[in-house]
């Protein structure tokens, strides 16, 4: 009889065998080129992205002698990081229809964002940033900075952060021109940091602008050349007049074909508010999508005069470590892959900052790549003895009962 210790290394060495992946499991491949150094970047492909799984976990690196290389998944977006500074409001005052909050910092830090927030859910402000050091000289940072909010039964909107180049003085003062007492209930101060990624932009291969008078929407399909993980969507608007317009991002997720007809089933990727105070556009989860449907509400409003769209999408990456010299392919294209656990992924202070870039070859079909194909069951021989064995025990079990009576 086998002890514990023996049946647990047996299960062990199943599941070491189980999860091993073999290169006759991914269905393409593309050849490595110019593999030298321990440490190598590989920029994923984006014509691949169509083929990968949505998490990216079937993507495998390959030697000649089928060893696993293990590889860590980046990518290059915004790094943006906030801190928030503390500070004390030692001045509110007013003069005629000018009303002045003064905040002085704790600590001699640089800012370039503060964030407001006021009693009043309707209002269309205009507002003077200016900063001292002794509160007797002050410097003009933002003139005539728009702040907005509108709430009714169609928009919820708020526009309350000003932005502004990094500064460093002591004293801040915000003049409020305004018909009304401003009642400000929160002020943060901060420093926001930020790390520009590496994007690229969608190639659009359709686009469509739609407006149905029925629902007073616009409406935007956009077809792109290949599925990429979309990161950001700016809807460019030639309107010159104010606007502020809720706004539905949506992306394919199937189709099917009823009468002929097909039908699209859309997943919603993001919503917000189309302004004509912020036009960065929408930024995303870095999802896979290849096709779009941008949705405006325009209640009774004019329809916008949409010029086009512009998708970037992130650039995704491997950094590899090659042991041994060989030649190299990635591998993809499996679904039922899960995805793979390295222990380079807990020592990443050991890798190189800036290793060197290999180029990947031309995608083609993995000749190793077996088609799973299943027998009917009947055909299966298996099966034939695990149905025999149940009727003779059936039969014995009711041969016996009948004796017994």
């Amino acid at each position: 009889m086998m002890t514990k210790n023996k049946i647990g290394l047996v299960l062990m060495l199943f599941l070491c065998l189980k999860s091993f992946s073999q290169t006759e499991d991914f269905q393409y491949r593309r050849t490595l080129e110019n593999v030298s150094e321990t440490w190598h970047k590989i920029i994923l492909p984006e014509e691949s992205f169509d083929k990968f799984n949505s998490d990216f976990s079937d993507v495998r690196i390959f030697g000649n002698n089928k060893t696993e290389t293990p590889y860590i998944l980046k990518t290059a977006s915004d790094r943006i990081s906030e801190t928030a500074i503390q500070f004390k409001t030692i001045n509110v005052s007013n003069k005629n229809a000018d009303y002045f909050y003064t905040f002085e910092l704790l600590q001699a830090k640089e800012i370039n964002q503060i964030k407001l927030g006021f009693e009043q859910e309707n209002f269309d402000w205009k507002l003077d940033l200016e900063a001292s050091n002794n509160q007797t000289e002050w410097f003009l940072i933002q003139k005539d900075y728009r702040i907005l909010s509108i709430k009714n039964s169609q928009t919820d909107y708020k526009f309350t952060q000003v932005d502004f180049p990094d500064s460093k003085y002591k004293f801040y003062r915000i003049k409020i021109k305004a018909s009304e007492q401003p009642k400000l209930t929160e002020a943060k101060i901060r420093e926001q940091q930020k790390e520009e990624g590496s994007f690229k932009t969608a190639t659009i291969k359709t686009l469509k602008k739609t407006i149905d008078a029925k629902k007073k929407t616009s409406v935007i399909e956009v077809e792109l050349a290949h599925k990429v993980p979309v990161s950001s969507i700016k809807i460019n608007i030639g309107t010159t007049f104010d606007y502020y317009r809720p706004v539905t991002i949506e992306i394919l997720r199937d189709s099917v074909k009823i009468e002929d007809k097909w039908h699209y089933n859309y997943d919603i990727l993001t919503q917000g508010t189309l302004s004509s105070l912020e036009k960065k556009g929408f930024s995303t989860d870095n999802t896979l999508a290849k096709k779009l449907r941008i949705t405006i509400e325009n209640n009774n409003n004019q329809p916008l005069d949409i010029q086009g769209v512009e998708v970037k999408n992130a650039i995704y990456f491997l950094i590899a470590r090659f042991t041994e010299k060989g030649n190299y392919s990635l591998f993809y294209g499996n679904k039922k892959a899960e995805k793979p656990q390295y222990d380079i992924e807990n020592f990443e202070e050991n890798i190189p900052k800036n290793p060197s870039v290999i180029t990947v070859s031309k995608e083609e079909q993995n000749p190793q790549f077996k088609t799973e194909t299943k027998s009917p069951l009947f055909e299966n021989k298996i099966w034939l003895w695990v149905l025999m064995g149940i009727i003779i025990i059936a039969l014995a079990f009711y041969s016996l009962k009948m004796l017994r009576e």
